[in-house]
């Protein structure tokens, strides 16, 4: 699954403000902060580190505890510290003291449920993390290992600023088997991992750590990016699948888990069946060096659960397989039931940021766009609440409004049109949770048929699409949209001669400009668009609304 993540300026304040805030609640240790002092000297001073690290006898004893365990794989026990140092090496030794130094106040306002929760998650991402670092992009394991320990710090974070609306919300989405992150982004604006990688730049980690964290989980993104932490992010995107999978038990995520996987790294079933084999023990040994056995669960069989997944997989697979190929899967659960609690959430940082105001520069402010104006078009759509402010307009990515205004660039210089268009499918509430993994899959397969020279294609969302489409004036993407509700009409009507009856609504929101103009803002093809669909769907039928910006 593809998550959008907020543009900066939209996210930054509120995570300027809670890192503010925790920067002076939650500080290193001395140890700590000695450690990364002396380990980021490029000669360090072996005998000043051990004995910076012998101040701290705990510390010390959980080092040898890790060293030692089948998670380094040593043919031999290690009792002194000197061996320790050596065999760790300078950055593995520096991300576990890290790692072990995290200020005990991060924890002082977690319910035991939420502590569990945070530390299953938690222990099994780290260990997937170095697995398959190690096994599927042959790379070492420490730095995954590291990241995953330290990945939800910002769950930390938001539990002790935002205490019960967001516990509330938390346990919703642990009783649901949700997906956090993108209901954080659909009710905050930003998610955790922006957060933990905010704080950890401020605590001086090492770059490849916070970018890896910090990094969008975008399958297209990251499987195109260079950058240095891209090997590690897309790591780390897979330990999350992983974690999500056998540590949440949601088995919706399993074919998400597949297909990213084979994108990165040519994963295979057996590949992930040994992989989660051989993954059970080595997360129990991980929470006895840590003292947490209390968060894993014994009756937890990882090997079943992959299994059921599986089941569950094959079950849909069977109901639509002939005109759909493999679905993409989303676990069975009850967004509708999580609403008030994201709702709450939402109030609950708005009051958190009142409390003080926010630097003048990272207020967002946006005038009116050229299709605002009704003599711009002659079909031009009612002016309502949902048209003047739409979802989908606090997820773009920043990647996306870079490609939107190359080519818009592109058009104006080959004096040319271009239209965007914004696919959506949905169904009743009381449908959505066991409809939706079919109705995502009929949308993409549809809008897949459309082919237009340089296009863009982006999913926002599961059952929602945007197409750049360069060269295609309102009249030609207009066309392109009906015939791809056609589509899907034609498609969920087969499905029903099969006995699988879907009550739906499929609608598409339209903006085109003839010439785009010098300096023309790329965000107002995208927001006009996105007002043409709320429309659409205001009509209660599967049509088309278009706008034509002069």
């Amino acid at each position: 699954m593809t998550i959008a993540t907020p543009t900066e300026q939209d996210s930054s304040a509120p995570i300027d403000e809670l890192v503010g805030r925790a920067r002076s609640l939650y500080t290193l240790p001395a140890v700590a902060a000695e450690v990364i002092q002396l380990t980021n000297n490029p000669k360090v001073d072996a005998r000043a580190l051990k004995e910076c690290i012998q101040t701290d006898p705990a510390l010390t004893a959980k080092l040898l505890r890790v060293v030692n365990s089948s998670l380094f794989g040593l043919s031999r026990e290690v009792c002194d510290l000197n061996q320790a140092l050596a065999l760790l090496g300078t950055k593995p030794l520096k991300l576990l003291v890290l790692g072990f130094s995290l200020p005990e106040n991060l924890f002082a306002e977690v319910a035991r449920e939420q502590l569990d929760w945070y530390w299953s998650t938690t222990l099994t991402r780290a260990v997937a993390a170095r697995e398959i670092s190690e096994q599927l992009f042959s790379r070492p394991g420490d730095d995954a290992f590291i990241a995953g320990l330290f990945q939800d710090i910002g769950v930390l974070v938001l539990l002790g600023e935002l205490r019960e609306p967001y516990a509330d919300f938390l346990s919703s989405v642990i009783e649901q088997r949700a997906d956090l992150q993108e209901l954080e982004l659909e009710s905050l604006g930003f998610d955790h991992l922006q957060l933990t990688g905010a704080l950890l730049e401020h605590w001086k980690m090492p770059r490849l750590l916070v970018d890896a964290i910090s990094a969008p989980r975008d399958q297209l993104q990251l499987s195109k990016s260079s950058e240095p932490h891209a090997e590690l992010a897309k790591v780390m995107h897979l330990a999350e699948l992983v974690a999500e999978l056998v540590g949440q038990n949601r088995l919706g995520v399993l074919p998400d888990l597949m297909e990213i996987g084979g994108e990165y790294c040519n994963l295979e079933k057996e590949q992930l069946n040994e992989l989660v084999g051989e993954l059970q023990p080595k997360v129990k040994q991980l929470a006895e060096v840590l003292s947490l056995e209390a968060a894993i669960e014994e009756e937890t069989d990882f090997a079943e659960i992959v299994a059921a997944a599986h089941r569950q997989m094959s079950e849909l697979t069977e109901e639509v397989v002939e005109l759909l190929g493999h679905p993409q899967l989303e676990e069975e659960q009850a967004y509708a039931n999580l609403l008030a609690d994201a709702t709450r959430l939402r109030h609950s940082v708005d009051s958190f940021l009142s409390q003080s105001a926010p630097p003048e520069d990272s207020k967002s402010t946006s005038g009116a766009t050229q299709a605002e104006d009704p003599s711009t078009t002659a079909e031009q759509p009612a002016t309502t609440e949902a048209n003047a402010q739409s979802p989908a307009d606090t997820t773009l990515t920043k990647d996306f409004l870079t490609q939107l205004t190359l080519t818009i660039g592109f058009c104006r210089s080959r004096r040319q049109p271009v239209s965007l268009v914004v696919f959506e499918m949905s169904g009743p509430s009381s449908s959505d949770v066991q409809r939706r993994p079919i109705l995502s899959q009929i949308l993409k397969v549809a809008s897949k048929q459309i082919e237009v020279a340089d296009m863009i294609r982006d999913e926002f969302r599961s059952c929602r699409h945007v197409l750049v489409l360069p060269g295609c004036d309102r009249h030609e993407a207009v066309r392109l949209a009906e015939e791809t509700l056609s589509r899907i009409e034609l498609m969920t009507r087969r499905l029903e001669e099969k006995g699988t009856a879907l009550e739906y609504l499929a609608s598409a929101g339209v903006s085109s400009v003839a010439l785009p103009p010098k300096n023309f803002p790329p965000k107002d093809l995208f927001d006009s668009a996105a007002r043409c669909l709320a429309a659409a769907q205001s009509s209660g039928s599967n049509v088309v609304k278009s706008l034509e910006i002069y």
